[in-house]
């Protein structure tokens, strides 16, 4: 599967943070089962040992009632973890569907084990242009900025200081992110994508 496109937008003098997500190339499986949904606003789906991460995308599949509950075949939504068995649908208001009778899938990519993972990227004015800043997960590199291997969500967080964030003399260029497994394999994270760096309104 190619990477994914992802554009990042910064604002000068704020704490920058913007997590990327890693899924192995497969879905979880057996797929977790739903069992239950009150009928509540927000939606909160019983799914016993559903193992999401928080945040993590998933699709709602083969739901009877309330029919409205099933995610598009292209679409994802993002629960929250409430506990173990517990997710929650923040933006579904379930309150007026009909109650849910039988059972549901959950459809989720596999969570990529991160530990021993490493993640560096650069922007560039252009493709092969002036370098402008670095990122990396591994101190001993320099970079300009660091990226935190979030092993327990498998994401990487790109990250940049209020005080960098304000410094930086750039407004437009691309960044591509690499990952490097354990094993010394070199994975794209995404595409060459669009960045640009913003003034904020509050100072």
């Amino acid at each position: 599967m190619s990477a994914p496109e992802i554009p990042i937008t910064i604002y000068r003098g704020e704490t920058f943070e913007f997590g990327i997500m890693y899924a192995e190339g497969e879905y979880v499986s057996p797929y977790p089962v739903i069992t239950g949904m009150a009928s509540t606003a927000p939606a909160r789906l019983i799914v016993p040992s559903h193992g999401v991460p928080d945040g993590w995308p998933v699709r709602v599949a083969c739901v009877k009632k309330p029919i409205e509950l099933n995610t598009p075949d292209d679409d994802w939504v993002y629960p929250k973890v409430i506990d173990a068995d517990t997710l929650e649908l923040n933006d579904v208001n379930a309150h007026c569907w009909q109650p849910f009778s039988g059972t549901g899938l959950l459809i989720v990519p596999k969570p990529a084990d991160l530990t021993g993972w490493r993640c560096r990227a650069q922007v560039r004015t252009k493709p092969g242009g002036e370098l402008l800043h670095t990122w990396d997960s591994d101190p001993a590199q320099n970079p300009d900025s660091l990226v935190i291997v979030d092993v327990a969500l498998s994401q990487f967080v790109l990250t940049m200081s209020a005080a960098q964030s304000e410094a930086l003399e750039w407004s437009k260029g691309v960044y591509e992110a690499e990952v490097i497994a354990p094993g010394g394999q070199v994975y794209k994270l995404t595409a060459i994508s669009p960045i640009e760096v913003t003034r904020e309104v509050t100072t």
